[in-house]
């Protein structure tokens, strides 16, 4: 992906940024939007409890103590949007993977956030998960086209996964309380 055309070119990796996080803020306002409707269905302490229970079992799967199967497509946004030319082509792959509906999600932890959002956030923590799970995202794509060429970066990963898993799901714990408020 980062030796692609997309990536050609001076601003194109921060439109392609850009996207990202108006991807997520998409998925974050739907997300917001489609679990209003659910939350008439049935009490807030239902939903409250829901989010508790998959969360302890999604935080699990991240630790590496429970293995299942999450809904995802397991490809990458296909390259060939960089035809829409510099600007387009960037801001259409990153709005893509922004969404997270058309791309592989390596982490457990996007799953709970969503589902978070879905039935317990107001708007406010809906658009700063939105914005924070972009700038993650565009974090790790800028860190890897800036870290270097060879593999260091992917054995960088390995090196500190473990470290890395255990303080986004404190992170992750720590806003989903302030959510469950």
């Amino acid at each position: 992906m980062l030796g692609s055309p997309v990536w050609r070119g001076g601003g194109a990796r921060y439109v392609f940024c850009g996207g990202l996080v108006l991807g997520a803020l998409t998925s974050a306002l739907a997300l917001l939007i489609a679990g209003s409707l659910l939350r008439l269905a049935l009490p807030v302490p239902f939903w409250r409890w829901l989010v508790v229970a998959a969360s302890v079992l999604l935080i699990l799967r991240e630790l590496g103590v429970l293995r299942f199967w999450l809904p995802q497509n397991k490809r990458l946004v296909p390259e060939h949007v960089d035809r829409h030319g510099p600007v387009f082509g960037p801001l259409q792959f990153g709005f893509e993977m922004g969404t997270s509906v058309r791309t592989y999600t390596p982490s457990a932890l996007p799953h709970a956030a969503a589902l978070t959002v879905a039935l317990l956030a107001g708007p406010l923590a809906a658009l700063c998960c939105g914005a924070g799970f972009g700038l993650g995202r565009s974090a790790m794509a800028l860190g890897n086209l800036y870290y270097s060429n060879d593999n260091s970066w992917d054995l960088a990963w390995l090196d500190h996964e473990r470290l890395i898993r255990a303080i986004l799901v404190i992170a992750y714990a720590i806003s989903a309380t302030l959510i469950l408020g």
